[in-house]
């Protein structure tokens, strides 16, 4: 018997609890070469454009550099149907790592233009109704209109001809409406296919999985390599101690890590207290006078092992191959739709006669200049892959702007320059909620506490006129407190007086300075 025994067999490392972060799971990308030194010249090579990215430096590493589902994720996410997209798309979940939210967001950034919402077909789409066609769309009634006018005090062949030419024009003008009104429907068109390819408003488009490669055996491997998307240089390397988390990345239980090695300990335990009869060791043929190592022992149990799990295992792997798979195909074939949508967006046209009187030389001809956006850089992952998703943002839910506030009825009545309480965060100087002096935002927009002071004062003003002109009119029963007009609470309440006091016949009772007007030495708010 050998002198190893159970008691000198340490068992296996044990896994480590599947954490955001192991301890050996970091690879930082390579540093860039330094530059040539004085004027020497660096040859390039054709074949070099783009550089080539840098590979694992393992000869044996399986993972390929490049993901096989990079460029048609590229395609499919350069494409900019709305605006303020962003943050609103989010990986889809398929049992796979996730990117995290910073490698994420700047991948879609850096497949996208500058100032993506320019370009987004949104956008275009509002420029060619609001800038084009919004401005075209009264010229035929004015030119109508206008030559009625000329009618009355114009009559002869110069008229008639300049009728007609004024005719032309406005079939032409109204021509070209029609054409932009089918451009703006081919434009949304494309904008609604190409937001529902990418998730729509749930924006979930799949992500390219990080690729798995086992440096050794599943149940004795060294290290296992995980290359995301983008990576550069030297894969991510997770040993044994990680393995809860290896398998949490590939979409498996993790207590599976575990249960394996404690099976494959006991196995070993198992057979080093076997062997330790000698009869046992006689039974079987083994040396008695070497018995059987630690080394035998987890031959042995390692044997059980793969008889026990190796299908369970291969299972797993197969699974995750098979989600990687249908993930590829489900962005390839996004980017495949993607692209026929790209090719379908055409401006709608036709041939059209200027009219007979129009001088070319007080027309531009040539067409305008045509950007062709692409791509800022080439997305780099830099980051160890998450289990936990980017969480972006989500659509706000629509504010109806017609409901009333809430009203406790414990606010103050408007004093000066406050307008009353207010429940809004908008105000500056003047800042009530609501009417001219709330500095408010849009309908449908939330309202921030970084309203601009020179909105806020001159809501003051124009809440300040409303009231001189409020009191100006004869039987108006408005307030007229220059200061109260920023609305909130105070908004038409008037200035606090005591009922007992007003005259029950009189509709507008007027103070000593009823336009508000102090002079500024004497106005201690100044």
């Amino acid at each position: 018997m050998s002198d190893n025994s159970s008691g000198s067999y340490p068992g296996l490392d044990a896994a480590a609890p599947a954490l955001g972060a192991p301890a050996f799971g970091s690879a930082a990308p390579p540093a860039a070469p330094p530059p040539p030194a004085g004027d020497a010249v660096v040859p390039v090579v054709e074949e070099s454009l783009p550089a080539g990215r840098t590979p694992c430096s393992n000869p044996n590493c399986g993972n390929p550099t490049e993901h096989p589902a990079e460029l048609d994720w590229q395609q499919l996410v350069s494409a900019v149907p709305v605006t303020g997209q962003l943050y609103r798309l989010r990986p889809k979940e398929a049992g796979m790592a996730f990117p995290t939210e910073a490698d994420f967001r700047a991948a879609v950034a850096a497949v996208r233009p500058e100032r993506a919402d320019a370009h987004s077909l949104e956008h275009l789409r509002h420029a060619w109704t609001e800038n084009v066609a919004g401005r075209l769309s009264d010229w035929s009634e004015q030119i109508k209109s206008n030559l009625n006018d000329l009618a009355e005090g114009w009559s002869g062949t110069d008229f008639e001809a300049f009728e007609s030419a004024c005719t032309q024009t406005r079939e032409l003008v109204e021509d070209l409406i029609d054409d932009i009104d089918g451009t703006v429907a081919s434009l949304q068109s494309t904008e609604e296919a190409l937001y529902s390819i990418q998730g729509g408003t749930s924006g979930e488009i799949p992500y390219p999985a990080p690729q798995f490669w086992i440096d050794g055996d599943w149940h004795s491997w060294v290290s296992v390599h995980v290359r995301p998307a983008w990576w550069h240089g030297d894969c991510i390397e997770y040993t044994c101690q990680d393995a809860e988390h290896v398998l949490a990345l590939g979409g498996a239980e993790p207590e599976f890590a575990t249960e394996v090695i404690d099976y494959i300990d006991e196995r070993i335990l198992h057979y080093i207290d076997y062997y330790a009869s000698p009869v046992n060791i006689e039974r079987d043929g083994l040396d008695p006078a070497k018995g059987l190592t630690v080394v035998e022992a987890k031959e042995l149990a390692v044997a059980d092992a793969m008889e026990h799990y190796g299908t369970l295992v291969d299972q797993s792997w197969g699974a995750y191959d098979a989600r990687q798979a249908e993930s590829n195909e489900d962005i390839q074939q996004r980017s495949t739709d993607t692209d026929a949508e790209d090719r379908s967006v055409r401006t709608v046209r036709s041939d059209k006669e200027y009219p007979a009187t129009a001088d070319p030389a007080y027309m531009n001809l040539e067409p305008p200049p045509m950007e062709q956006p692409t791509g800022t850089a080439q997305p780099m992952a830099s980051e160890d892959p998450s289990l936990d998703p980017p969480v972006g943002e989500t659509l706000a839910e629509p504010v109806e702007p017609d409901k009333p506030a809430e009203d406790d009825g414990e606010e103050p009545s408007g004093g000066l320059a406050s307008g009353g309480a207010s429940t809004s965060t908008a105000g500056g100087f003047g800042g009530g909620g609501g009417g001219f002096g709330a500095g408010a935002a849009p309908a449908g927009t939330a309202s921030t506490s970084g309203a601009s002071m020179g909105g806020a004062l001159g809501g003051a003003a124009l809440g300040a006129a409303a009231g001189g002109a409020a009191a100006a009119a004869p039987g108006s029963r408005a307030s007229t407190s220059m200061m109260s007009g920023g609305g909130g609470a105070g908004a038409g309440r008037g200035m606090n007086m005591d009922d007992k006091d007003r005259e029950p016949d009189v509709d507008l009772v007027e103070d000593e300075n009823m336009w508000g007007f102090v002079n500024e030495d004497d106005d201690p708010y100044a």
